[in-house]
């Protein structure tokens, strides 16, 4: 019988693709509720029942709520092993979860530099006045920090110096990846495809002219995952 699952969602982040990549490589079909993360849906109070941290994904399967992409897919392998996308080897498996922590570690400069080159201007097409802002704002959340957030962003245009700092400290970050792949492996773990592989290919892409894909062969080879890593 096939769980019931339905996956909390936003359009054009990584953390979200990553999980609909692993449904598809299982063969599992899921419902998504879509998000509007500019207007604040994920700070509503329902939502922050699901996830305290107020951030997406958020799958809820047969009832049971998991948080975290890394941690929903490795549940999704336990429960469905086939394909196999965690490693059997104890060590290769701590190899895995290096790689996390260092997708963790990557995500705060390339959070910020998205922010500044997508999330301004998602907010910004939407054309409200900070009246109209504020009344969709505040019919999400009661917390005024979050309407104070939303005038902040727009109202100012993106600080593209700041994008430029931010691109040379991810250059920088992504030639540790390039390193482990310069031996001409396949992928991140050696032969073998696995959420190691999931976790850092969604973290590509940023926006425009201003991308990773210079980083080395090894990041556009991680880069091609298909469709799940360009779309929405």
């Amino acid at each position: 019988m096939s769980p019931d699952i339905l996956l909390h969602d936003a359009a054009g982040l990584p953390s979200p693709r990553r999980v609909r990549f692993c449904l598809a490589e299982k063969g599992l079909s899921w419902r998504s509720r879509w998000l509007n993360l500019a207007l604040m849906d994920q700070k509503r109070p329902d939502f922050l029942q699901l996830n305290p941290t107020g951030q997406v994904p958020v799958m809820v399967i047969d009832g049971s709520v998991i948080c975290d992409s890394h941690a929903i897919n490795e549940y999704l392998d336990t429960l469905y092993p086939q394909p196999r996308l965690v490693p059997e080897d104890p060590l290769a498996r701590a190899r895995m979860r290096e790689w996390f922590a260092f997708e963790g570690d990557f995500a705060n400069p390339f959070r910020e530099a998205s922010y500044q080159l997508g999330g301004k201007a998602r907010l910004q097409r939407l054309a409200l006045t900070p009246e109209a802002l504020r009344k969709e704002i505040r019919a999400r959340t009661p917390n005024s920090a979050y309407d104070r957030f939303a005038q902040q962003v727009n109202a100012t245009p993106p600080d593209m110096a700041l994008v430029a700092d931010l691109l040379l400290i991810l250059h920088e970050k992504m030639a540790g990846l390039e390193r482990t792949l310069d031996d001409g492996r396949d992928w991140v773990l050696g032969s073998g495809f696995s959420l190691a592989d999931i976790a850092l290919g969604f973290r590509q892409p940023l926006s425009g002219r201003h991308r990773l894909d210079g980083a080395g062969p090894g990041a556009a080879r991680l880069g091609g995952l298909g469709p799940f890593a360009s779309g929405g």
